[in-house]
């Protein structure tokens, strides 16, 4: 079944949670910065923890800048979801693309966005049973993400449901809260 999102947010609202910092850019210059609550939800904290993200979140920023700009299309597929996130504008095209390929660098390299967050701290905890694939395509890019393990399947879904299209439709206010788990969700193994 194919769910098409018109987005109102960026793709990178898929691993956002930040809001713009000011002239530092979210470096941890200035002595703190935006970093993840104890609840999941993003705040302020001494001494940052955007600092080494900084690319990243101008990345992200640029992206929910120009949300409108944005369109998304999710697809179920075995083992996960294939998505499609898109712009006319070249610009944010540009800024998809990136944003999208620092996600996988990050899930590659284990380096969590969102730590706090149930789903994300899970995919990244099993980030070596996932498999994620990029394309170009005009105007941005098609990602395929899934996995064999069912239960992970079930973050992936959550993921793109659950924060991604939720935060299509509601901006900062969503990614500003954790993702719950999928109910039932039994861990892994």
């Amino acid at each position: 079944m194919i769910i098409v999102h018109a987005i109102r947010a960026a793709a990178a609202l898929a691993l956002a949670g930040c809001a713009p910092q000011g002239p530092d850019n979210g470096s941890r210059a200035a002595g703190g910065g935006m970093g993840m609550m104890e609840n999941g939800a993003m705040g302020m904290r001494p001494g940052g923890g955007m600092g080494a993200m900084g690319g990243d979140m101008r990345t992200i920023r640029g992206l929910l800048t120009r949300h409108e700009a944005i369109e998304r299309r999710v697809e179920d597929i075995p083992g996960g979801v294939r998505t499609w996130t898109t712009s006319e504008d070249p610009e944010v095209a540009m800024l998809i693309r990136r944003h999208v390929r620092e996600m996988r660098a990050r899930f590659e390299r284990g380096q969590p966005i969102r730590a706090m967050d149930p789903v994300f701290r899970e995919l990244f905890r099993n980030r070596d049973r996932a498999r994620m694939e990029i394309a170009d395509i005009p105007g941005g890019a098609r990602v395929e993400h899934r996995s064999d393990d069912p239960e992970i399947a079930r973050l992936i879904r959550q993921h793109a449901r659950r924060f991604v299209s939720e935060a299509a439709e509601q901006g900062m206010r969503r990614a500003m809260r954790p993702t719950p788990l999928p109910e039932g969700y039994r861990g892994t193994q």
